[in-house]
């Protein structure tokens, strides 16, 4: 009888021994679950809510006119065969961003297309592709209102020369150009808008870019000559 009694007395603190086992394992594996997600405060001004790190991507459009480019198949020069107008190049730019107490450096890559049709069926296309740093003041203010910016680049072109009866392709070495330029906010204009991007997309600004640029030659006689003076230029940026 007491050999009984043990027995279940046994029994039964192994069953509570389990049980309990199985709910601390419960009670943690819950535990593991929990996150806590701490929301970015967006009414902050831009100057201290921004982290370290981040993103720009741009669109943008400049007038290039390769003042000293002639055609390698008739040699035909810019003017004559362009007179004064302009390459129509359209541009897109990646960069990351790295922000400090100054400002900010972006690094990134950027390519851009564009063509030109001129008299005596003469055309133009050029390919650009490349990589760039630039230092942007966008830490002056709380906001960003307006942002200065420097900025060197260095590029491959290529270009695609044609008088209708014969082309002629041509890839460059590596070329730089040099730019100054400001970044113009628009998120004053649309306030709550702006605020709702930040929060939902994590899009910190969107800015207006003026700039200007000049191309200099490459360092071999050989390539087309890519020497521009300044050329203006103006897009949209958009910063995460």
């Amino acid at each position: 009888m007491k050999l009984h009694q043990s027995l279940n007395i046994l029994f039964t603190l192994l069953i509570t021994f389990v049980c309990g086992s199985f709910s601390i394992a419960a009670t943690n594996e819950d535990q593991s679950l929990v996150e806590v997600r701490i929301a970015q405060d967006v009414l902050a001004p831009y100057r201290e809510r921004r982290g370290t790190h981040g993103f720009m991507f741009g669109v943008d459009y400049e007038g290039l006119v390769l003042k000293n480019f002639f055609s390698a198949i008739d040699g035909a020069t810019y003017s004559d065969s362009y007179g004064s107008d302009a390459i129509p190049f359209i541009h897109l730019s990646l960069d990351y961003k790295y922000n400090f107490s100054l400002g900010s450096f972006a690094l990134g890559a950027d390519f851009g297309s564009g063509s030109i049709k001129g008299n005596a069926d003469h055309s133009l296309d050029v390919t650009k592709y490349g990589a760039g740093l630039k230092f942007i003041a966008d830490a002056i203010l709380p906001e960003p209102y307006v942002a200065p910016y420097i900025g060197i680049n260095a590029w491959q072109m290529a270009t695609k020369d044609s008088n209708g009866t014969d082309s002629k392709s041509e890839t460059t070495g590596i070329g730089y150009n040099y730019t100054v330029g400001l970044l113009l906010q628009l998120d004053w204009i649309d306030y709550e808008t702006a605020k709702q991007a930040t929060f939902n997309y994590g899009l910190q600004n969107t800015y207006i870019d003026v700039y200007a640029t000049q191309y200099a030659k490459t360092g071999d006689e050989a390539d087309v000559n890519t020497e521009t003076d300044f050329l203006f230029g103006a897009g949209i940026k958009f910063e995460f």
